[in-house]
């Protein structure tokens, strides 16, 4: 790749940590795969407040908010109770005191993961009726499961507005790209090191590029938990009630941004089917966007189970030792000079700290 440097020994410093830090974190695998293989899913987080002791109905409608320990599929769901008669942390107090005086005890809040910023409750609810919603499935996310299983590269989820004549006209429009999208994206070639490494554990050949579509209304109390959380997954998303919304949802359930009304566009599609299916350059969950989901699953079984995965991810500093020279071209005032750097792990780890931290400011101006 030309890079254009000043003659100063500072800027061609530069430019190597930022072209070494580069080849360290990129990776050939697409983000969807290596997100249904690596990102787990951060925990939402469910407190039940109550006072006094719990009868044995109650604490039957606590457990049945997510699948026991030991069950084959798990929840990213924590389960907290909290009783309001005694000593409350400063936290759960502070978001009892947001609720109701007159809640109906036992009370279910539930909240978004911590490492999402999302200060907002999700929905609160009496938890007689909290466990009868089922908060961490649903016939929709079942389908999702399944198409993700099945090696679907995203599920583009249309959140409905009621109005058929937009809702319909979204819907033609977002399949009509993605139809298009499939017959011309190309998917990344994966690296056999990459392979080597555990970085993926299929093949070329079993890599899917594909799309699907599912619509939900929001009038279908089945999904009203589903939908409380895309609603709230973006600041302001409640604002737009009158307007069609579609959510791709791929990895562990991750769902990407919101594309609202005449927002969702063929340029904007296909923004966000590029990314999904480009290289994933970043490894680090959080310094991409997107939010996670409630889901009930066996993820690594629907990842096609591998002894790759559990693995643990190589180490960067062992890989740099063993990394290959870059090769930097410049042409300063139309002169072409090549020059074969050997890269150093001190500069290798060192480049890849400030394109970490350049992302993330970069990602919280957005």
């Amino acid at each position: 790749m030309p890079v254009h440097t000043s003659p100063s020994l500072s800027g061609r410093m530069l430019a190597f940590l930022l072209l070494s830090a580069a080849s360290a974190l990129a990776c050939s695998v697409p983000v969807f795969r290596y997100a249904l293989e690596h990102w787990e899913a951060d925990p939402f987080q469910a407190i039940v407040y109550h006072r006094g002791a719990l009868t044995a109905e109650q604490q039957k409608q606590i457990t049945a908010l997510k699948p026991p320990a030991d069950a084959a599929e798990s929840a990213n769901l924590s389960v907290t109770t909290v009783d309001v008669a005694a000593e409350m942390s400063p936290d759960h107090a502070e978001i009892w005191k947001q609720q109701p005086q007159d809640s109906e005890l036992p009370h279910v809040v539930l909240r978004y993961p911590r490492s999402t910023g999302v200060r907002e409750d999700i929905l609160t609810t009496p938890l007689a009726r909290a466990a009868a919603l089922n908060l961490t499935d649903s016939p929709v996310r079942q389908e999702i499961l399944q198409r993700l299983g099945e090696g679907q590269s995203a599920v583009w989820v249309l959140l409905e507005s009621g109005d058929a004549a937009l809702d319909d006209g979204a819907a033609k429009l977002l399949q009509d790209r993605l139809d298009y999208l499939m017959g011309v994206l190309t998917l990344p070639e994966l690296d056999n090191q990459d392979i080597a490494n555990g970085l993926v554990s299929v093949g070329q050949d079993e890599l899917r590029l594909e799309f699907s579509l599912v619509r939900v209304s929001r009038k279908d109390a089945k999904e009203s938990a589903l939908i409380s959380t895309l609603m709230g997954s973006e600041k302001d998303l409640s604002e737009w009630t009158k307007e069609p919304m579609v959510f791709p949802v791929f990895g562990r359930g991750r769902a990407l941004y919101a594309l609202i009304g005449k927002g969702i566009r063929a340029e904007t599609i296909e923004e966000a089917a590029t990314f999904l299916i480009g290289k994933c350059s970043c490894q680090v969950k959080e310094q991409n966007p997107g939010i996670d989901l409630l889901f009930t699953a066996d993820w690594k079984k629907l990842a096609k189970g591998s002894p790759l995965l559990d693995r643990e991810l190589p180490d960067l500093t062992e890989l740099a030792k063993t990394s290959e020279p870059v090769t930097v071209r410049t042409s300063p005032e139309g002169t072409v000079v090549s020059m074969t750097i050997p890269i150093p792990p001190w500069v290798m780890m060192g480049g890849m700290a400030l394109v970490l931290m350049a992302a993330g400011f970069l990602w919280k101006k957005r």
